[in-house]
């Protein structure tokens, strides 16, 4: 299994959503307002900050995981995502203890 770790800005929400779909992945977590500080600078000033970013952790077949980081590099490419629409994934080994 391997989780991947999907940051991304708000903006592009419905964008990540249709690509998780696409490859029929309907279970993950969401968090909302998550701050941090990049090359671009702090992501969120005060509460639901226009510049807010989301993440989401999903728990995949390693097969899948691939599938997934090419769909997003897909995704990165034919849609222009620029610097203030932003998309980071993240690969990571998992395994479920509990």
């Amino acid at each position: 299994m391997k989780m991947l770790m999907i940051v991304f800005h708000r903006s592009i929400v419905e964008r990540i959503h249709a690509l998780l779909k696409e490859y029929d992945v309907n279970a993950f977590t969401e968090l909302h307002n998550v701050a941090g500080k990049g090359e671009t600078g702090p992501t969120v000033q005060f509460f639901l900050s226009p510049g807010a970013n989301s993440m989401i952790l999903v728990v995949v077949s390693e097969q899948l995981a691939y599938r997934l980081i090419d769909g997003f590099t897909r995704l990165k490419a034919e849609q222009g995502i620029g610097q203030h629409d932003h998309v980071h994934v993240f690969l990571l080994p998992c395994e479920q203890v509990v």
